[in-house]
């Protein structure tokens, strides 16, 4: 009997050759799936991002009483154009993290894990409607508890005369403030995903 250990050419020759890789299809069709849904996100994602700059301006609108925001801008009103940044960067901040939700969603269909993937994208969804309803919340909020803060400081007339130093101050507080509202849309999402994953 031959000792295959010292003829390891031997040895590999008579073993069994791999069986050809199963599920080449199902990665296919996974692929595909993936490719499919990633235009349909982006899709939206543009759709929301025209929603929330324009509801962030309109935010902005109401919050300083009747500015025209882009009469203000074609004015070089750097103190309004830079609320403006501010609060339509903190939109999307929010409303960013509930479509980063529905990605992960899109990446367990691809991989063909349906539970998963459904449980994610229907938390997703969960997160992007809240974020929808939060963002324009809690960016009036955190200007009108600003403007209570600010008691000898006339914000409105502020950002009328232009004063830049106001415009940066509130553009920073906004996009701050939006990290931790996006932090916590992120982490009901992800509960809600659990909670149908366990349903599932």
């Amino acid at each position: 009997m031959l000792n295959l250990a010292l003829h390891p050419v031997l040895a590999l020759a008579l073993q069994t050759p791999p069986a050809p890789a199963a599920g080449t299809s199902n990665e296919l069709v996974g692929a595909l799936m993936g490719l499919l849904l990633g235009i349909i996100q982006l899709i939206i994602g543009l759709s929301i991002a025209a929603f929330a700059i324009n509801k962030g301006f309109a935010i902005v609108g109401k919050m300083l009483e009747g500015i025209n925001i882009w009469a203000e801008v074609k004015k070089k009103n750097i103190a309004v154009a830079a609320l403006g940044a501010g609060v339509v960067i903190s939109y999307t901040n929010v409303i960013g993290s509930g479509i980063e939700a529905m990605t992960k969603g899109v990446g367990n269909l691809a991989n063909l894990d349906w539970s998963a993937g459904l449980s994610a994208i229907i938390g997703g969804v969960f997160s992007l409607v809240i974020a929808l309803l939060v963002a324009s919340f809690a960016i009036t909020v955190t200007f009108r508890v600003m403007d209570k803060l600010t008691t000898d400081i006339n914000e409105k007339d502020e950002f009328r005369n232009n004063n830049i130093a106001i415009g940066v101050v509130y553009a920073g507080i906004m996009i701050g403030v939006s990290g931790l509202i996006a932090a916590g849309v992120s982490g009901i999402g992800a509960r809600v995903a659990d909670l149908v994953n366990a349903i599932l």
